[in-house]
């Protein structure tokens, strides 16, 4: 269970760049969850980071992609251990690792990590393996015709109609959009 908290926070900021990338007022953000405050004990990560970091030197994507997310989420950030683990997965195919360094690269949370070509490359590699936010997203900027990606609807409409067989609302929504 403690490894399900660093993958839902990273899943969750997903989300975000997500709704960063659709249409304005096509999300709402979710509720705060209410929590009791008998409820919230503080938890000892140390032994479950540690299994951690051993799966992901082991070669484990999974766990490459959720240590790089718990570095993401850490408090101060570790962005560069972030690109590291994510580039280590996604490198190897790992969809959600390729999207979160595509989102890594737009620079929104530290603009000396702004790399468009990068962020093209992960995106696209991401929406190649079904990640249906990727292609959400990608839909998006073939929509637009932003971040060097060359307007054309149909791409965008396929992209979009992919996404949303895979049940990602926002994508179902921009279809109901298009003409």
């Amino acid at each position: 269970m403690a490894l399900a908290y660093p993958l839902a926070v990273s899943l969750c900021t997903l989300l975000l760049l997500g709704g960063c990338a659709s249409s304005p007022g096509n999300s709402q953000p979710p509720a705060p969850a209410k929590t009791d405050a008998k409820e919230a004990q503080p938890v000892d990560n140390t032994a479950a980071k540690t299994n951690l970091q051993y799966q992901a030197n082991r070669g484990d994507l999974d766990s490459q992609f959720q240590l790089g997310s718990l570095h993401f989420v850490s408090q101060p950030k570790d962005l560069k251990q972030a690109e590291y683990w994510w580039k280590k997965a996604a490198d190897k195919g790992h969809a959600l690792a390729a999207v979160s360094l595509a989102y890594l690269y737009t620079g929104r949370d530290n603009p000396a990590f702004n790399n468009p070509p990068l962020m093209l490359k992960y995106l696209n590699q991401s929406a190649a393996g079904g990640n249906p936010m990727a292609q959400h997203i990608l839909g998006n900027l073939y929509l637009k015709g932003e971040q060097g990606v060359p307007q054309d609807a149909r791409q965008a409409r396929t992209l979009f109609l992919s996404a949303c067989q895979k049940n990602y609302a926002p994508s179902c929504e921009a279809l109901k959009q298009q003409p």
